[in-house]
């Protein structure tokens, strides 16, 4: 059987990503992209517009099945998990995210977390961000903390609400010590609130 070293895969994953934000922030800074100008939905004519709106947003919004797959206790899970977000850009966005894990006990998890968003680059329709962040995990028997790197792709639907096809990877450290950290992998679409 092979043994998978969590903490090594995870700086493994950190390194490669942290050397694909550092000169992508540089570059949008360079570039002065704006997130608020991403908006697909001007060149439609109105009925169109309206149509391509409640696709979108009910798309981001009530798609429930986001796959999450995780390590715990150097065992493999997977589940399915949804998140909402709310921000303003360039400060960054707030999230809730749950998780329903596929297994006997400890079924259920809450996360609450900050990201800031880094555009890669913006068009007429879309966004490509890199978000780093951090935040706090519950499962209702322990607790602990997370940083966070996730790719994306932002879909405005509207002039505040916006759907994001993403990517995501973290490993939640436990306050507890005698409990077992986490290693999850998410993928599928965020609903994310821009004012």
């Amino acid at each position: 059987m092979i043994q998978i070293n969590v903490r090594l895969i995870m700086l493994i994953c950190l390194l490669i990503i942290s050397g694909v934000i550092s000169p992508a922030y540089l570059s949008a800074q360079q570039s002065d992209l704006r997130l608020n100008s991403v908006k697909p939905y001007l060149s439609f004519p109105q009925e169109r517009q309206q149509t391509a709106i409640e696709d979108i947003s009910l798309l981001g919004v009530l798609f429930p099945l986001n796959p999450i797959f995780l390590i715990e206790n150097k065992r493999f899970y997977a589940g399915i998990t949804k998140e909402f977000s709310i921000g303003k850009f360039p400060f960054g966005r707030f999230a809730t995210e749950y998780s329903l894990i596929f297994r006997e006990t400890r079924v259920n998890h809450l996360r609450f977390s900050y990201n800031f968003d880094i555009p890669l680059e913006a068009g007429d329709f879309a966004a490509i961000l890199i978000s780093a962040g951090g935040g706090y995990f519950t499962d209702f028997d322990k607790k602990g903390y997370f940083p966070q790197l996730s790719f994306g792709l932002l879909l405005p639907a509207t002039e505040i609400i916006s759907v994001s096809l993403y990517f995501k990877t973290r490993y939640t450290f436990m306050d507890d010590k005698s409990k077992s950290d986490i290693f999850d992998i998410s993928l599928g679409f965020s609903s994310v609130y821009y004012f």
